[in-house]
């Protein structure tokens, strides 16, 4: 028993498995109809024969194809012929019941005519011709031929691209032709009567969708029609043509008038935006603020150096001020920083102090460093942590806690740089506003003129030069409330613009003379806002100018290993902190001419249609 359920699980196993396996084969695959031409050429007996190129764009492997020709309200169809256009020349297909490649078969029933081509296509174009006669397709009314016929039926799988579809009577020179054309309303139909032709034409054609041809024209065109009437005709078909013509006349308005409607309702939104914002702006006039000339400034900034380069930068430091950061702590004595080996490369090693102050002990993101990714070496020595630790950590986790200790540092660091009370809160106020009615009147006036490219007739300029004229405004009231405006208040200019002078003072330090710079001590406190402001190599490359080794290696015993031992780059601490703590924080991140018409006139044909296998 247990062996016969064990069987049957397999079995039911298998056939879950198989069938996961073929419908993903079912859902890889796809096709589209890319292009649909039919030409019907109408014989003085009231037959027809037909033409018809059907493009298939292949996405996966199929088997070939199959069309449905409705053939209710005819006489029927006859000699098929079918063939594969490739290039200029014609590939005839076999009739056969083999369902071998190359061939098709044909079923027949009272109301259609299938045929199923065997064509085995893999990720190709292939365009397939299907030649047939239909017979009695023209009736012969008492005062009136006439067609009516849903050449494209219903039974299309998909959408067609790129319709079109030609009526050509037996005789020119028609004058009486009339023709109507029933489907989408995006469509065209172009009578020409000195050819005795008609040509309808649709760009796309939705799937289960028909499109219906319906021709009167004298009956000496076609005088030797079977199918006869003796009743009038013309009159009837005319007021119904002209009732559904009318019709799809409102349908069209209707359609042109929604994106009018769309355009005004988007504009009057992005219009009282404006209005809004314009008088918010005239009762909150910005704070000017005076600026200092660009100078250079020799004096050390009275801000710590990762919030010096926050308060530049109008944000949180980065990793250099993370890294100035340390470095400041190592000369306060509270960490020390130490190269060592590593095989054949060099790393650095950050080790807390008996100086470390509380606050900082208690500093989450340090706390985190020494405790979570370093480790203590025993019980009585202190927290310590490697470049090359940091580096690995984040490698090791799916998700980064110390990105998310970094950002929250960040963050708190930012915090504390609003809080000195440089920033001006109104000024802020007037860019948020700003920003708001530059970006927030962009989508409507977009979508305005987006909206009204789809309508008609004089509303299309109107509703254009309405939404470019708001759009114009909008922006330049946003450029011209937010040109020059500072985000500081007076002192936290000054306090700027002494920042800026110390910037390019070291960025251009290599430039002075000796005595403007001289002091070893001034150098050592130059050091972290350097790194802190990307000047670091423009600084060591200076002093190594100015002092020799001897002298710097006495003078500045802490930051001669990390700086100038070696060629200051990736192997110095500020070149390999910041690269390796950037890789540990982010290793897990990363009638007559004109249009289609809606409804039916009751042709026939409405279920031809096909697809793919």
């Amino acid at each position: 028993m247990r062996q016969y359920w064990g069987r049957l699980w397999g079995v039911l196993f298998g056939l879950l498995l198989g069938f996961s396996w073929q419908t993903t084969q079912v859902q890889a695959r796809s096709y589209e109809i890319t292009d649909y031409n039919i030409q019907v050429n109408v014989q003085k007996n009231g037959n027809a024969q037909v033409a018809q190129r059907v493009t298939y764009d292949f996405d996966g492997a199929f088997n070939g194809v199959y069309y449905q020709q409705d053939v209710a309200g005819t006489g029927g169809l006859s000699n098929p012929s079918l063939f594969v256009l490739k290039g200029e020349r014609l590939q005839r297909l076999t009739a056969s019941p083999s369902e071998l490649p190359q061939t098709y078969s044909t079923t027949r029933t009272a109301k259609n005519v299938k045929f199923k081509v065997y064509y085995p296509a893999h990720n190709d174009n292939v365009t397939f011709l299907y030649r047939y006669t239909l017979k009695d397709v023209v009736t012969n009314w008492a005062d009136t031929a006439e067609l009516n016929w849903k050449i494209i039926g219903t039974g299309w799988e998909v959408p067609l691209h790129q319709v079109k579809i030609t009526v050509q009577l037996p005789r020119q020179n028609v004058p009486k032709l009339q023709a109507w054309t029933h489907g989408p309303l995006s469509g065209t139909t172009q009578v020409k009567r000195q050819a005795g032709r008609v040509v309808m034409q649709v760009n796309r054609v939705p799937a289960h969708t028909f499109v219906e041809s319906h021709l009167v024209f004298p009956t000496n065109v076609t005088p030797l029609a079977t199918k006869q009437r003796d009743a009038q005709r013309l009159k009837t078909v005319q007021r119904q043509e002209a009732q559904l013509a009318r019709q799809a006349n409102q349908r069209r308005q209707r359609a042109q008038l929604i994106p009018v409607l769309v355009s005004v309702v988007l504009l009057a939104l992005a219009l009282g935006h404006l209005v809004y914002q314009g008088r918010w702006f005239h009762k909150h006039p910005a704070h000017r603020v005076k600026q200092g000339p660009p100078v250079h400034n020799f004096e050390i900034p009275n801000l710590p150096a990762a919030q010096a380069q926050g308060l530049l930068a109008q944000g949180a430091p980065d990793t250099k001020g993370l890294t100035a950061w340390l470095l400041e702590l190592a000369a306060a004595g509270e960490i020390m920083i130490q190269p060592e080996k590593s095989g054949r490369k060099t790393t650095y090693r950050l080790t807390q102090t008996g100086k470390l102050t509380a606050a900082h002990r208690e500093e989450p993101l340090l706390r985190y460093l020494f405790q979570t990714v370093g480790r203590q070496t025993s019980a009585k020595m202190n927290y310590t942590v490697t470049m090359a630790q940091i580096r690995t950590y984040g490698q090791k986790k799916s998700t980064n806690p110390l990105a998310t200790q970094f950002e929250k540092w960040q963050r708190r660091q930012e915090r504390i740089i609003k809080g000195l009370g440089y920033y001006d809160t109104h000024n802020a106020a007037i860019r948020t506003h700003g920003w708001l009615l530059g970006s927030l009147n962009l989508v409507p006036t977009l979508g305005a003129l987006i909206a009204a490219a789809f309508s008609a007739g004089v509303w299309r300029p109107i509703l254009m030069g309405l939404a470019l004229l708001l759009l114009g405004s909008s922006l330049g009231l946003a450029f011209y409330r937010l040109w020059h405006l500072s985000p500081y208040n007076q002192a936290g200019e000054l306090e700027v613009d002494a920042l800026k002078g110390f910037k390019r003072m070291l960025h251009d330090i290599g430039h002075f003379e000796q005595k403007q710079v001289s002091d070893l001590i001034l150098w050592e406190q130059i050091l972290p806002y350097a790194v802190a402001f990307g000047s670091a190599k423009q600084v060591i490359k200076a002093m190594r100018t100015r002092f020799d080794d001897n002298t710097l290696q006495t003078a500045m015993p802490l930051y001669y290993p990390l700086f100038f031992a070696g060629d200051f780059g990736r192997d110095s601490f500020v070149g390999q902190f910041n690269t390796d703590f950037s890789t540990g924080i982010q290793s897990s991140s990363s009638g007559s001419s004109g249009g289609f018409s809606g409804g039916s006139s009751g042709g026939f044909g409405g279920g031809s249609g096909g697809g793919a296998f």
